[in-house]
C-alpha cells in the first residue's frame, strides 16, 4: 500500500515475541509492518511487528493498516 509517498507491506506473522505482564516471553499472533522508499522494496526505511493484545487489539489486517499510518504519521515527530 501507498501512504505518504512510502510503501508499507504488511505480513501475517505467528511468532512475534512479546513478555507478559509477569515478564515471560510468549508467543503473539500479529502482522510485520514493513516501510520501503517505493514499490520497488530494494531500500528498506523500517520495520517492525504488532502484536495482538499489545500494539493492535484484534488479528485484523484493518488494524494494522490504521497502526501503520499511525507509526508514518508519527516519523519525524515526538510521538510517545
Amino acid at each position: 500500500m501507498r501512504y505518504k509517498g512510502f510503501y508499507i507491506k504488511i505480513s501475517p506473522d505467528s511468532n512475534i515475541r512479546r513478555a507478559d505482564k509477569k515478564g515471560r516471553d510468549i508467543l503473539c499472533e500479529g502482522f510485520l509492518i514493513q516501510v520501503f522508499a517505493d514499490e520497488t522494496e530494494r531500500i528498506e526505511i523500517d520495520n517492525f511487528s504488532a502484536a495482538v493484545g499489545f500494539e493492535i487489539l484484534e488479528n485484523s489486517f484493518e488494524e494494522a493498516v490504521q497502526f501503520a499510518k499511525d507509526f508514518v504519521e508519527c516519523e519525524g515527530k515526538e510521538c510517545m
